[in-house]
């Protein structure tokens, strides 16, 4: 069973007539779900192996829901997902052939090898994280799955402000809608937004800590019009992010766009009237100068030019 301690779900269930409690770690009664099931499944194992002496075959679903619950990155998980139609129930020391036959049948539906290969990484990043951390199989089979050539195959998607207004035309959910629209006129990653703490707001300027995926601290100014919308933390998961969106760019015709295409979006913008490369590198992370050395080269300076350049 599940109860509430504080805003943490406990978890308490009986086992050989020893009764189990034990903390979820989470505030997510859906996820303290998954980890009560983990758990259930990691004492049976136990128990099967004090009895036989043989390890239970673990199975890719198994894995994959620990990974996520112990914090798989979470841009892994949308890749993650359509990997598990064709792997689910297949024993971990099987993947490798199903890997590869789940590759050749994608390929015949027409899926391009870059979208292929992220799928591809989940289940070499599985493989290695079972047999190094959890010793669920005893050889290293991730290094075995092999990815798709994305030899001439560079990908660029840069969307119009036109198209822009039309995706965000199609997005059903409020904070959604608002995040995105702040990813296409800031350059910020989903993450980044979705992290956005009241402390990270200081108009006109989002401050950005080391704890980004570039691990580098960064100030970007956001346009007047905008300020608004800057309301973090923003009430939305990054599932119902994800949700919107991909059914907006459904909706607009141009299913092979991504959220941090709407990065490379703004930074085209930007390029296209001319702001300074530097400019841009530093607003999008990309330079190794200190956070007060990028702060004042934006204060001022800048933030009047890249205002124009969003607007034109």
């Amino acid at each position: 069973m599940l109860y509430k301690r504080g805003k943490t779900w406990w978890i308490k269930f009986k086992s050989q007539g020893e009764t189990i409690y034990r903390s979820s770690g989470t505030t997510s009664k859906r996820k303290a779900a998954e980890v009560e099931r983990e758990l259930r499944r990691d004492i049976a194992h136990d128990l099967h192996l004090q009895r036989t002496g043989k390890p239970t075959v673990r199975t890719y679903e198994e894995a994959l829901l620990r990974w996520i619950n112990e914090g798989a990155p979470k841009g892994m998980w949308s890749p993650a997902r359509n990997t598990r139609p064709y792997l689910d129930d297949v024993p971990l020391h099987l993947v490798v052939p199903a890997a590869h036959a789940m590759k050749g049948d994608m390929l015949k539906n027409g899926l391009n090898p870059q979208t292929i290969n992220r799928r591809l990484a989940v289940v070499r990043r599985l493989l290695n994280v079972a047999y190094k951390e959890w010793e669920w199989i005893d050889q290293p089979l991730g290094q075995k799955i092999k990815l798709l050539s994305e030899k001439g195959m560079a990908r660029e998607f840069y969307l119009t402000k036109d198209e822009v207004d039309r995706l965000l035309a199609e997005m059903t959910n409020p904070e959604a809608k608002k995040v995105t629209l702040l990813a296409a006129f800031t350059g910020l990653r989903r993450g980044e937004l979705l992290g956005l703490q009241l402390e990270n707001w200081e108009a006109p300027y989002i401050t950005l800590s080391s704890k980004t995926k570039s691990k580098r601290p960064r100030t970007v100014p956001v346009m007047g019009e905008l300020h608004h919308l800057v309301t973090p933390p923003f009430n939305v998961t990054d599932w119902e992010l994800r949700k919107d969106f991909e059914q907006a760019r459904e909706a607009i015709e141009r299913p092979e766009i991504r959220f941090h295409d709407l990065r490379h979006t703004y930074a085209s913008w930007l390029a296209k009237k001319n702001v300074p490369l530097t400019v841009i590198r530093d607003l999008l992370g990309h330079c190794n100068l200190s956070v007060t050395s990028r702060y004042a080269h934006l204060q001022g300076q800048h933030a009047d030019l890249i205002e124009k350049a969003l607007k034109g």
